[in-house]
């Protein structure tokens, strides 16, 4: 496990224009030395198909309409207001705009509460009205303020600052992937455990931050491209080949045995299900069962992780699905990972398992183990993503780059 090349990139080259060029399959240096290309924030989905919601600003605040650059309304406080849909618009509170689009402009330090969360947002709010009247809010910001808002909430911010580190440049790769991948969508990412769990500003901790600005603007790529940089909690002794789950068939996505979770809370694990629970979870998917009688593990991949499972009814029917579709249905947070036995027991099924998460990727028990042991935060990536290279894709104004002598992180 030798240490990962930080390889320093072309002068004047700002994030968004690398991320263009690895989504693109283009190599760093087909920009010119000294090309600027404006920063493109990450938009961070935080309320999705709403047909209404409550909003308020406690501080000074704008509405404005980007289009235009027209003010809506403005004031000192926005007391709490309901955003619904109008046949030419939205309304907030008793005031109507014949508008699809609202930016919220906020001074530093003022909380917005979006449905009785309030939060700390760093850079803009935008309220989307789609085509069938519901409503999406982003909030776009930048991608270190990003990755500040998501570490508090994947690690602890207790842990060594080589654990926290690697996981800051996952998670920024991450993003910066979703940032490629998603260019079209109206936003990149979600806040919940479905993309990275994003706290906004009130989840930044002193310890993460330094964690952030110590690798500010690096990333794993992997021959030239942006990683899909996947992780979870806890593995459970190996982590799993992404192409198990999804269309990804890179080397660094492989899996990889992994000794070092072995002692976290997660290593093994025990739920009871009633069969009639998982049954009636079934049926809400399509799949009209009667009462089950059996669920069989009919294959496993190579990682030990459940492939497919074979659903028998009492009335005879069976069906087959597929273990990720099965744990989904059953619930993530219950069937904790796809690494598990099965025992039933009459009406009552156990499930007996290891690990926690999808298994792809880092594992950050793992990561917090590793560290103990003094890895470095680049040997703990270059383990988890074997064959990466971490760049350095800074924002730095042109001709002000500077290089890395020593060649190290």
């Amino acid at each position: 496990m030798g240490g990962i090349k930080l390889r320093s990139l072309l002068p004047g080259l700002f994030i968004s224009g690398i991320l263009s060029a690895f989504a693109l399959g283009m190599p760093a240096e087909a920009f010119s030395s000294g090309e600027l290309v404006p920063e493109r924030h990450i938009r961070v989905a935080v309320l999705k198909d709403a047909r209404e919601f409550r909003l308020s600003v406690r501080g000074p605040y704008q509405l404005i309409d980007p289009s235009s650059g027209t003010v809506l309304s403005e004031g000192r406080r926005l007391k709490e207001s309901w955003v619904g849909s109008t046949p030419t618009g939205m309304k907030v509170g008793d005031f109507e705009f014949p508008v699809k689009l609202i930016r919220i402009l906020t001074g530093k330090d003022i909380v917005v509460d979006i449905n009785n969360r309030a939060r700390h947002f760093r850079g803009e709010i935008d309220i989307i009205k789609d085509s069938k009247g519901n409503f999406l809010v982003v909030n776009s910001l930048g991608i270190e303020e990003y990755v500040r808002g998501v570490l508090y909430h994947e690690v602890s911010h207790r842990w060594p600052m080589e654990a926290l580190k690697a996981q800051a440049v996952a998670a920024r790769t991450y993003a910066l992937d979703r940032m490629g991948k998603n260019i079209r969508q109206p936003f990149d990412v979600t806040s919940d455990i479905y993309s990275q769990v994003y706290g906004r500003k009130s989840a930044e901790r002193y310890r993460t931050n330094i964690a952030v600005r110590q690798t500010e603007g690096r990333i794993l790529t992997y021959r030239g491209k942006i990683l899909p940089a996947y992780f979870h909690a806890a593995c459970g002794g190996h982590t799993e080949n992404a192409g198990e789950l999804w269309n990804e068939d890179l080397p660094p996505l492989k899996g990889v045995p992994c000794p070092f979770c072995s002692h976290s809370p997660h290593s093994s694990w025990k739920r009871n299900f009633r069969l009639k629970d998982i049954q009636d979870k079934l049926n809400a998917k399509g799949y009209n069962l009667g009462l089950i009688k059996e669920i069989n593990v009919t294959q496993r991949n190579q990682s030990g992780r459940i492939k497919k499972v074979e659903i028998v009814a009492r009335d005879g029917r069976r069906v087959t699905i597929s273990g990720k579709d099965f744990r989904a249905i059953v619930g993530p947070n219950d069937l904790k990972s796809n690494h598990y036995e099965i025992i039933l027991q009459g009406y009552y099924v156990d499930m007996i398992g290891q690990g926690w998460g999808h298994g792809v990727g880092l594992c950050q028990w793992g990561t917090l183990e590793m560290s103990r042991q003094k890895y470095s935060y680049s040997e703990i990536l270059q383990y988890y993503y074997p064959g990466t290279e971490i760049v350095d894709c800074r924002i730095i104004p042109a001709g002000t780059a500077k290089t890395n002598p020593k060649n190290k992180p």
